[in-house]
């Protein structure tokens, strides 16, 4: 097994179960046993979570069922088990909630359109001063209708890092692991910092601005296929594959992994996202990289150098 470093993990849970399906084959090797041990010994955490897992695995499945069915049978239910106490119960929650794949176009009372992208939660917040979505995970799209009360509405897109306020009609927020993006499409939107609420920039259609929980940063020219993901296409220009993997990863459910290596080559074309199996097969077609499917649950990507 690689020797992968804690960072690119997301969660020990994810580790444990990693190495779980490596050490469930009668083939590993002495090598591997020793990156096992060292990954143990890196942290007293490390022991522990790969305990609860394999106490997990022997409590659900018979011993004489611990084939390779067993072994995806375990990495689903440690998959569910990280979800469920891994998601925050305002994203359980939310008024609208898309499922692993799943695209869908929500029109609002005022009329307007929002489209939550694979695997979103959003709130819908609307009372007589104002129209207001809180996105709580993910990535959605705004088409703004003009308001009908007789003092129009402000319509407002907030979320963990700050807010994005219409200034005309279609727009994209979305809400990463660290950051947050706002992408124009048409007219004009105030975006506002959470940590800097005294503070506002007003962008273009075409532009996009990243904001954190620190500060709003410089706008930036967006990519003419920011809404492509509507449409169940995934569109890149020269885009590092760490990021065209971590695209791909919102459709599919599992654990999609890539190396260091591998994240940093460089990808232009389309891809299906409503299809990551044939994406992957595309990626493999047009990249130096090996893709290892251990399960339906787990997919890691390196490079073939």
């Amino acid at each position: 097994m690689p020797k992968t470093a804690d960072s690119d993990i997301s969660s020990l849970s994810e580790q444990a179960a990693k190495w779980a399906i490596y050490l469930s084959d009668n083939q590993v090797s002495n090598e591997q046993r020793a990156d096992f041990e060292a990954w143990l010994a890196q942290d007293p955490r490390h022991p522990i979570a790969f305990e609860q897992v394999s106490n997990l695995w022997q409590s659900v499945i018979p011993r004489k069922r611990q084939s390779y069915a067993g072994i995806k049978s375990f990495v689903g239910i440690a998959l569910l088990l990280a979800r469920l106490y891994g998601l925050p119960l305002a994203e359980w929650l939310a008024d609208e909630r898309t499922g692993i794949g799943e695209v869908r176009r929500i029109t609002l009372a005022d009329g307007s359109r929002i489209t939550l992208n694979s695997d979103n939660a959003a709130d819908i917040a609307f009372d007589q001063q104002q129209r207001r979505i809180i996105l709580q995970r993910g990535r959605l799209l705004t088409e703004v209708a003009p308001d009908s009360m007789q003092t129009p509405r402000p319509f407002v897109v907030e979320n963990r890092d700050g807010q994005a306020k219409a200034l005309g009609t279609r727009y994209i927020v979305e809400q990463k692991r660290h950051d947050s993006i706002v992408n124009v499409i048409e007219s004009q939107v105030a975006v506002t910092s959470r940590a800097r609420p005294g503070e506002s920039i007003t962008l273009q259609a075409g532009q996009s601005i990243r904001l954190d929980s620190q500060r709003l940063h410089q706008p930036e020219a967006s990519t003419t296929f920011a809404a492509s993901w509507v449409d169940a296409r995934l569109v890149y220009q020269d885009a590092p594959l760490s990021q065209v993997i971590s695209d791909l990863a919102r459709y599919r459910e599992g654990f999609l992994k890539i190396n260091e290596e591998a994240g940093q080559l460089r990808f232009t074309g389309v891809l299906p996202a409503d299809n990551p199996e044939a994406a992957l097969s595309i990626l493999q077609n047009a990249l130096p990289i090996r893709i290892k499917q251990h399960s339906q649950w787990f997919v890691w990507i390196d490079s073939q150098s």
